[in-house]
């Protein structure tokens, strides 16, 4: 029977451990915080803003707000970081992008401390991802290889180590963000790698390689990318897509809301309905990695506090 895996679940029993450990930290002195720099008023960004603020509140971190008009200037941005980096009550910083066109990202991200790059921004904490060092992995990345963890060891009743040893893991997307951290942290566990993506897709290869996969992630972006007949019976899927798509009806009409506006719903990379009865687990789309992500992101940041206090 397919065990639905339960990411709210997780995430929450995530927040738990986080919070015991940052009163541990505050019996001694000290309280990890993250500072988000906002420049501008992107809606998506404002979003994730208040979602970071949240978790702070809620984890009992410090949490520093960076927000600055659209005009700021790029030197103007690399001191408010510069300023962020010798705070002592900052451990983490989050650049919130877009930004605006004058402000180039990989200077403002080079400007970063890099023991305090909590998402994995900056080159020098991602060739160390690459090179299996010690770092902090990208959440949304950390957030799947966290969920199939604890799958492993809670459903398989087994240590994560041997879970991923050999595994046939397929990668399906190869962005910076998501793709490739995930294929790193995969291959640095042992486990046997293929990265596809949309060229994969083009070429008409993609079946090929995802039909053999013991783990499927799926990070393309492109909502029903992944049916039936791309998904090995028993395989385990990771979706990560969020895609807002029109909610249709028996014809294939769109279904209209009370002021007459096309409706949407959330779904994922995934044909989940298609395919869940064939996989041996599948996360959900909303409620699924999303719920993990962020509290990933608090776990790097509360290990860049004991780094940086020298508790590690």
């Amino acid at each position: 029977m397919t065990v639905i895996i339960d990411c709210v679940a997780i995430g929450e029993e995530i927040m738990e451990e986080i919070v015991k450990e940052t009163e541990e930290l505050k019996a001694k002195g000290i309280t990890p915080g993250i500072a988000t720099l906002l420049v501008g008023d992107d809606f998506g960004s404002k979003m994730y803003r208040g979602q970071v603020e949240k978790f702070c509140e809620e984890a009992g971190f410090n949490y520093i707000n960076e927000t600055h008009p659209a005009d700021t200037t790029e030197e103007e941005v690399i001191r408010i970081v510069q300023k962020l980096n010798d705070d002592p009550n900052v451990s983490g910083i989050l650049p919130l992008r877009p930004f605006p066109e004058q402000i180039s990202d990989s200077a403002v991200i080079n400007s970063i401390d890099v023991k305090k790059d909590i998402d994995c921004f900056h080159p020098f904490n991602m060739g160390k991802l690459a090179l299996g060092e010690e770092t902090f992995p990208p959440a949304t990345p950390a957030a799947c290889i966290e969920i199939l963890e604890r799958y492993a060891r809670n459903e398989e009743k087994m240590d994560p180590k041997d879970f991923f040893e050999g595994a046939e893991i397929v990668v399906v997307g190869h962005s910076n963000i998501v793709g490739k951290p995930c294929a790193y942290l995969s291959v640095n566990r042992n486990a046997t790698v293929t990265v596809t993506h949309v060229f994969t897709s083009m070429k008409g290869n993609l079946e090929q390689h995802t039909k053999g996969a013991d783990i499927l992630i799926v990070a393309a972006g492109r909502p029903d990318l992944i049916g039936p007949e791309q998904v090995k019976e028993g395989a385990i899927v990771i979706d990560v897509g969020i895609n807002r798509v029109k909610v249709l009806d028996e014809k294939g009409e769109p279904v209209l809301n009370e002021k007459g506006k096309p409706k949407t719903k959330t779904v994922g990379d995934v044909s989940f309905d298609a395919v869940k009865d064939m996989t041996k687990a599948i996360s959900p789309v909303p409620k699924g990695v999303g719920s993990v992500t962020n509290r990933m992101l608090m776990k790097n940041a509360l290990k860049a506090c004991k780094m940086i206090n020298g508790l590690l």
